[in-house]
């Protein structure tokens, strides 16, 4: 089972060298200029995912922004997605079962990968092939992730954090820079 499954990540990583970004219009942003914010992560558990629509929410109230839609990458089979992890408005999910050999999202990301974002903020760990796919994919105008990940490659604002990955320390660092109009 985990020579299939390193086969599988070194067949993800060639796909993912090899396939074109797509064309779109780079421009910096910050929550106040924003209309639309696209947010992609990986979906662990509940408490993970209460604190991504509490920052979702507190972007949205604090800075007025229009739109956030929302989309993670549950590691799972369909069959056994917790209960919690029902669709809502603004925020979708795909699992194992939505993604082709090459550990590429086919399934519920079309619409999520062509919806021009202002800002699209990568809010996993930036090692997730399934979420790097969708991350290059996209045809967001400003692009945010961690550097040293694999998505760290296509993004447009990259910011450094010491390992181990903090999850609250990499928010804080989303605001202070995204909230602070001073900074563009």
């Amino acid at each position: 089972m985990k020579i299939v499954q390193k086969v599988k990540t070194k067949a993800a990583a060639q796909m993912l060298k090899k396939m074109p970004e797509p064309i779109r219009v780079k421009r910096a942003f910050h929550f106040g200029s924003a209309s639309s914010i696209g947010i992609i992560y990986q979906d662990d558990d509940e408490r993970f995912f209460n604190k991504i629509r509490q920052f979702a929410k507190e972007v949205k109230e604090q800075f007025g922004v229009k739109t956030i839609r929302a989309i993670g990458y549950v590691p799972l089979k369909e069959k056994m997605l917790p209960i919690w992890q029902s669709q809502k408005l603004e925020f979708g999910y795909f699992t194992e079962d939505d993604l082709n050999w090459h550990l590429k999202p086919i399934q519920r990301t079309t619409a999520f990968k062509n919806e021009e974002f202002d800002i699209l903020i990568d809010l996993s760990d930036g090692n997730s092939f399934p979420i790097a796919y969708l991350f290059k994919e996209s045809k967001a105008k400003m692009k945010v992730c961690r550097d040293n990940t694999e998505n760290g490659k296509f993004g447009d604002l990259l910011l450094m954090l010491p390992s181990p990955f903090q999850f609250e320390k990499y928010l804080q660092n989303i605001k202070s820079y995204l909230g602070n109009p001073a900074l563009q």
